[in-house]
């Protein structure tokens, strides 16, 4: 009979429990023989002392090498690992409440993201003079931003301010408009683009700019890799020009070009067509304005020296056009002299000017409402296109062509003829 070595329970070292294997604690766990052995005698179930566990022979016959150090080591083992599995399954349980938590917070940050941010914008927009032309394109700018979604006084806020042709008041302008937070500026005329992108490259600022009845940006200066800017021209179509010039005035020998120097637009146009003129034979005859105020001695001087007159889209003349039309038609108080007028502003007809031939001002406006409206939709004003309008027409003024003795065109090559009374 085989002795047993008895030790005590504290004696037993848990830091063993890395060395047993996951196997040998559930055999011992489910081994009936086990569960028989350490099974507390009857008689001794209401001691105060824990009993003494005592173990058959035939016991050490199946387990020759289980003694009671070993049965009690397994034991420790088997409680150390419940309640390692205790601890861990709890840490679990407590992640998933901290997770389930957390969830609607992170839900709730994904939504907020999710959501578009405020659609009101605002537009500020920069007009150099108050004439039938700009006033046309900031109409239907406004309409156009209307179709495509940004309605004034609704979601969108426009900041409209016009220098009345003075080149100090539209830097002040400028300054005003670039301090205001707007979220485009659109600049009508060549002067006011010209100020507004000025002083925006002065400030650092990068707001996006949109100009529109811009004649030549390239010979402006508006051109820029670097800085969000884009819009729409209204270059004269000189071409056509001269063609409704040759249908009316076959014998057209002299034509005088007025204009204001300080007007990028308009030196460039002059330039073109004195080009064109002289490859016909055609004498240019140039007068310079520096101001609306100078145009009516302007026009008395050239009054009998020509045989019609051309004024580009310049915003000095346009700004005195009454003066204008009125010396040419009434130039002589006994002898009344009418000079027949053309230009490139079919917005001018009827108000004394023979004839025109130029784009839509209604469409160049449509067109900078959309551009205005993608860029506030978020696209990048350098990746648009400047736009050039389409749509060319011709428009006759039949009243002064018939005091005129003059043929009205009915087919060009050009454009499509558009009589007005």
């Amino acid at each position: 009979m085989h002795t047993h070595e008895h030790h005590p329970i504290s004696n037993v070292s848990l830091t063993r429990l890395g060395s047993a294997s996951l196997h040998s604690l559930l055999l011992t766990a489910v081994s009936p023989k086990l569960k028989t052995y350490i099974s507390p005698s009857p008689s001794h179930s209401h001691s105060s002392r824990s009993p003494t566990p005592t173990f058959p022979s035939r016991f050490d016959n199946d387990y020759s090498s289980f003694t009671y150090a070993s049965f009690a080591h397994h034991s420790a083992l088997m409680l150390s690992f419940l309640f390692a599995a205790f601890i861990v399954l709890s840490c679990y349980s407590l992640s998933l409440n901290a997770a389930s938590k957390e969830e609607p917070v992170q839900s709730a940050s994904s939504s907020q993201q999710s959501q578009p941010q405020s659609q009101h914008k605002i537009v500020g927009i920069s007009q150099i003079v108050e004439h039938p032309a700009l006033d046309a394109v900031r109409t239907s700018m406004l309409e156009s931003l209307k179709d495509n979604g940004y309605e004034e006084g609704k979601n969108l806020t426009v900041i409209y301010e016009n220098a009345q042709g003075n080149i100090g008041t539209s830097s002040q302008i400028a300054t005003k408009l670039l301090s205001s937070n707007m979220d485009v500026g659109v600049a009508i005329s060549t002067p006011s683009a010209q100020t507004l992108f000025y002083t925006a490259q002065k400030q650092g600022s990068h707001i996006p700019i949109v100009f529109t009845a811009v004649t030549d940006p390239v010979a402006a200066k508006l051109i820029s890799d670097t800085y969000p800017i884009t819009g729409v021209t209204d270059e004269p179509h000189l071409e056509g020009l001269m063609e409704i010039m040759n249908k009316m005035l076959p014998n057209l020998k002299t034509l005088g070009l007025m204009y204001n120097p300080a007007e990028a637009n308009s030196v460039s146009t002059i330039a073109r067509l004195k080009k064109m003129l002289d490859a016909r034979g055609i004498q240019a005859v140039e007068v310079t304005v520096n101001k609306s105020s100078d145009v009516a001695q302007a026009m008395q001087s050239i009054v009998g020296k020509v045989d019609a007159l051309y004024f580009p889209q310049d915003n000095t003349m346009v700004s005195a056009i009454e003066t204008v039309a009125s010396v040419a038609q009434h130039s002589s108080p006994t002898l009344p002299v009418i000079l027949p007028i053309f230009t490139s502003d079919t917005t001018l007809i009827k108000r004394g000017i023979l004839a025109a031939v130029g784009f839509d001002y209604i469409d160049i406006g449509k067109t900078t409402g959309q551009v205005v409206a993608q860029i506030l939709n978020g696209k990048e004003a350098r990746s648009i296109a400047i736009q050039t309008p389409k749509n060319l027409k011709a428009v006759v003024n039949k009243t002064l062509a018939k005091k005129l003795g003059l043929p009205i065109p009915t087919d060009l090559k050009y454009s499509k003829v558009q009589v007005i009374e």
